[in-house]
């Protein structure tokens, strides 16, 4: 009976990756094509810069503003990367998949100089 469990167990473990959440997956894949494409990588280091120099600014002439010039940043990185960055929406950070999701935006974030 023994054997059986320990190859159940290891079945089980063969199958977790094909378990994976395959539009984070597809997110990741996303995110390392925009890093291996220097313009690419060049347009999200600047739309990054942006988002992060943001603020708390109440002025929406300026929130409007910046987010006309995200979503051209978006329009310029493609429909894949636009549902990449928002399939981080909803996920919970400290799950696999959040944890996986954040450090690939980590590694593309790196990549910038941050």
């Amino acid at each position: 009976m023994k054997p059986i469990l320990a190859a159940l167990a290891v079945c089980g473990l063969l199958a977790s990756p094909a378990l994976a959440n395959p539009t984070i997956d597809a997110a990741i894949k996303t995110f390392d094509a925009v890093a291996a494409d220097a313009g690419k990588l060049k347009t999200y280091c600047e739309m990054s810069k942006l988002s992060a120099g943001g603020g708390d600014d109440a002025d929406d002439s300026k929130s409007e503003a910046l987010d006309k010039q995200m979503q051209e940043y978006m329009k310029q990185l493609g429909p894949d990367f636009e549902t990449a960055y928002e399939a981080g929406a909803d996920l919970d950070p400290e799950s696999a998949d959040g944890k996986a999701y954040d450090a690939a935006l980590d590694k593309l974030d790196d990549k910038c100089g941050k």
